[in-house]
């Protein structure tokens, strides 16, 4: 048995505009819509974000864009799983 949540969300009234026309071509609920697009987002692993080496005086004891990257990696926390 599938439970349900009901919930109340704000839309920006020019999306629901734009939305409508694309739900009626696809006789298609904004529910549906909103459910594809969750499970959608959610089954997609999100890209690991790459800072590129733009490091000055690494040599020097600058700090290096791996360094970076793994505290930028260490400060998101898990991921979900996909």
């Amino acid at each position: 048995m599938h439970r349900h949540m009901r919930t109340t969300i704000d839309v920006p009234d020019d999306l629901l505009k734009r939305a409508k026309p694309f739900l009626a071509d696809r006789r298609m609920t904004l529910r549906a819509l909103l459910i594809d697009a969750l499970q959608s987002v959610i089954k997609s692993p999100m890209a690991p974000f790459k800072l590129r080496d733009a490091s000055a005086g690494a040599e020097e004891g600058g700090v290096s864009s791996e360094a970076i990257n793994n505290a930028i990696d260490e400060a998101r926390g898990p991921s979900f799983p996909g």
